[in-house]
């Protein structure tokens, strides 16, 4: 009796394995996601001229010119503190970069670009809530800087990853997953076939132990 039990047991834990490897179980559909803490981020902030449409429209172009900048110049960067450096040392090239992007289509207005804490409101991402406070930030001010603004994670590179985003909202979502369970689902199909074989073989001793 207590082999018929023990046997049992070990079926449905191989059965219960082979279920989460083929989609079945909860692992396949759940998203892991990454939640940063404050006191490692850099910020970007971006503010616009003002609320008119060609304004809020160079806003976005200027913004992906400056991810595009700051995508080269932080690839290689491990800590908050190196990206500051950085930001800091190109500072005078990402202002270049932001009046390069203004003149170009046609708008008259200067840009200021700064480094240091500033205040933010709370945002919702997708890999969590950053509560309202103080932030260390890239800030870009177009013009006058009287427009509705649009933020974003610069560090980690939350932004780079959503450059095309272009929601009503402005929202920049991403959704980071841990490379244990992309390397999991990767290797699907070949664990699925071992899970299978070790399925057979525990089977038939389970109807040998049985009989």
């Amino acid at each position: 009796m207590k082999t018929r039990i023990v046997t049992a047991l070990i079926l449905v834990m191989i059965g219960g394995l082979i279920l989460t490897l083929t989609g079945n179980s909860a692992l396949s559909s759940a998203e892991t996601t990454v939640a940063f803490s404050p006191g490692n981020l850099i910020r970007l902030h971006v503010m616009a001229n003002s609320d008119r449409a060609e304004d809020q429209e160079v806003k976005l172009l200027v913004r992906d010119r400056i991810l595009a900048e700051t995508a080269v110049l932080l690839r290689d960067i491990n800590d908050r503190t190196e990206g500051l450096a950085v930001l800091r040392a190109h500072q005078d090239d990402l202002v270049v970069a932001a009046e390069d992007e203004l003149k170009r289509h046609g708008f008259p207005y200067r840009a200021a670009v700064e480094v240091g804490e500033f205040g933010f409101p709370e945002r919702r991402y997708d890999f969590g809530v950053l509560p309202a406070g103080k932030y260390q930030a890239l800030r870009v001010v177009l013009g006058q800087g009287q427009g509705r603004n649009w933020w974003c994670v610069l560090f980690p590179p939350v932004c780079h990853l959503t450059m095309d985003d272009r929601t009503a909202k402005e929202a920049e979502p991403i959704r980071l997953r841990w490379k244990a369970l992309e390397d999991l689902r990767e290797r699907k199909e070949e664990l699925e076939k071992k899970a299978w074989v070790e399925w057979a073989k525990w089977f038939q001793l389970a109807t040998i132990a049985i009989k």
